[in-house]
Protein backbone atom coordinates (compact mmCIF):
# COMPACT_ATOMS: atom_id res chain seq x y z
CA UNK A 1 0.00 0.00 0.00
CA UNK A 2 3.14 2.36 1.09
CA UNK A 3 4.54 1.71 -2.53
CA UNK A 4 1.27 2.50 -4.52
CA UNK A 5 1.15 5.75 -2.48
CA UNK A 6 4.95 6.65 -3.12
CA UNK A 7 4.48 5.86 -6.25
CA UNK A 8 1.48 7.73 -6.78
CA UNK A 9 3.08 11.10 -4.90
CA UNK A 10 6.35 10.49 -7.48
CA UNK A 11 3.90 10.94 -10.34
CA UNK A 12 1.89 13.70 -9.20
CA UNK A 13 5.15 15.65 -9.04
CA UNK A 14 6.39 14.80 -12.42
CA UNK A 15 3.44 16.09 -13.60
CA UNK A 16 3.31 19.04 -11.55
CA UNK A 17 6.64 19.61 -12.70
CA UNK A 18 5.79 18.98 -16.46
CA UNK A 19 2.83 21.58 -16.33
CA UNK A 20 5.09 24.14 -14.31
CA UNK A 21 7.54 23.92 -17.56
CA UNK A 22 4.39 24.23 -19.64
CA UNK A 23 2.76 27.69 -17.92
CA UNK A 24 6.54 29.04 -18.19
CA UNK A 25 6.72 28.96 -21.51
CA UNK A 26 3.60 29.91 -22.45
CA UNK A 27 3.77 33.01 -20.38
CA UNK A 28 7.25 34.05 -22.56
CA UNK A 29 5.40 33.37 -25.36
CA UNK A 30 2.30 35.96 -24.72
CA UNK A 31 5.47 38.30 -23.37
CA UNK A 32 7.00 38.11 -26.75
CA UNK A 33 3.75 38.67 -28.36
CA UNK A 34 3.22 42.49 -25.77
CA UNK A 35 6.49 43.56 -27.25
CA UNK A 36 5.62 43.14 -30.82
CA UNK A 37 2.27 44.59 -30.50
CA UNK A 38 4.06 47.38 -29.03
CA UNK A 39 6.97 47.84 -31.57
CA UNK A 40 4.51 47.60 -34.54
CA UNK A 41 2.30 50.07 -31.90
CA UNK A 42 5.00 52.44 -31.70
CA UNK A 43 6.24 52.36 -35.70
CA UNK A 44 2.08 52.79 -36.46
CA UNK A 45 2.26 55.62 -34.52
CA UNK A 46 5.94 57.25 -35.78
CA UNK A 47 4.16 56.79 -39.34
CA UNK A 48 1.15 58.81 -38.71
CA UNK A 49 3.04 61.62 -36.92
CA UNK A 50 5.07 61.49 -40.32
CA UNK A 51 2.23 61.76 -42.90
CA UNK A 52 0.58 64.39 -40.33
CA UNK A 53 4.00 66.75 -40.93
CA UNK A 54 3.85 65.79 -44.76
CA UNK A 55 -0.01 67.05 -45.08
CA UNK A 56 0.61 70.31 -42.71
CA UNK A 57 3.52 70.86 -45.17
CA UNK A 58 6.22 70.83 -42.11
CA UNK A 59 8.33 68.71 -43.89
CA UNK A 60 9.28 71.04 -47.09
CA UNK A 61 12.38 69.53 -48.42
CA UNK A 62 11.82 67.04 -50.80
CA UNK A 63 7.95 66.67 -49.90
CA UNK A 64 7.41 64.21 -53.13
CA UNK A 65 10.79 62.24 -51.98
CA UNK A 66 9.31 62.17 -48.72
CA UNK A 67 6.57 61.07 -49.52
CA UNK A 68 7.46 58.06 -51.49
CA UNK A 69 9.64 57.63 -48.59
CA UNK A 70 6.35 57.52 -46.08
CA UNK A 71 4.53 55.13 -48.57
CA UNK A 72 7.71 52.64 -49.11
CA UNK A 73 7.32 52.50 -44.97
CA UNK A 74 4.19 52.37 -45.03
CA UNK A 75 3.69 49.27 -47.68
CA UNK A 76 6.47 47.78 -45.77
CA UNK A 77 5.06 47.91 -41.71
CA UNK A 78 1.57 46.33 -43.42
CA UNK A 79 3.54 43.39 -44.92
CA UNK A 80 5.00 42.75 -41.30
CA UNK A 81 1.33 43.31 -39.54
CA UNK A 82 -0.27 40.47 -41.95
CA UNK A 83 2.61 38.34 -41.44
CA UNK A 84 2.85 39.02 -37.82
CA UNK A 85 -1.32 38.19 -38.03
CA UNK A 86 -0.65 35.47 -39.83
CA UNK A 87 1.85 34.00 -37.30
CA UNK A 88 -0.33 34.57 -34.36
CA UNK A 89 -3.48 32.50 -36.56
CA UNK A 90 -0.74 29.49 -37.30
CA UNK A 91 -0.06 29.54 -33.40
CA UNK A 92 -3.46 29.75 -32.07
CA UNK A 93 -4.38 27.16 -33.81
CA UNK A 94 -1.83 25.07 -32.82
CA UNK A 95 -2.65 25.49 -29.24
CA UNK A 96 -6.31 24.10 -29.68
Amino acid sequence: MIFVFISFMILLNILALHMFKRLHFLRSISQIQAEVELEMHSRAHELLVRRDQLEVGLLKDGAETIDEQWKGDLAEYMEEFEQEALLRAKSRLKRV
